[in-house]
């Protein structure tokens, strides 16, 4: 049997915090791959700011910054979130366009199973 010796409980919290690391050691997608202009994220520092964009609008209450913040971002910058996206190698209308469909509950029951017309699975990105 091949085992290998336990890391330190300092380096796994370390690790659990990479969450890029952690995606490319199980060999998981990029999160807003289904967004990729040519099939590829970029990964780097606009990528990561687009995920924790959607992670604040999504996960921080309405009333935060945090959140108020993040929506100003993903669906009223005019600016900032195209030259993100652009950055990211993101296609930056389907993405919004996912994203206010999410917003607004526009998924039917067969989408929120399934995919929507973004290759989306109808549970990603949306909005509790």
């Amino acid at each position: 049997m091949n085992q290998r010796p336990l890391e330190g409980q300092e380096e796994l919290i370390l690790a659990s915090l990479n969450p890029r690391a952690t995606r490319e050691q199980f060999g998981l997608p990029h999160p807003l791959s289904k967004f990729a202009m040519n099939g590829t994220v970029k990964e780097g520092p606009y990528a990561d700011a687009i995920i924790e964009f959607i992670k604040d609008w999504t996960c921080e209450a309405p009333e935060s910054a945090r959140h108020r913040a993040a929506a100003w971002f993903l669906f009223e910058s005019e600016r900032a979130f195209f030259c993100a996206c652009a950055g990211a190698g993101i296609d930056a209308e389907k993405l919004r366009s996912h994203l206010l469909r999410c917003q607004l509950g526009e998924f039917n029951d067969q989408e929120l199973e399934g995919e929507d017309e973004a290759g989306c699975k109808g549970h990603f990105l949306r909005q509790k």
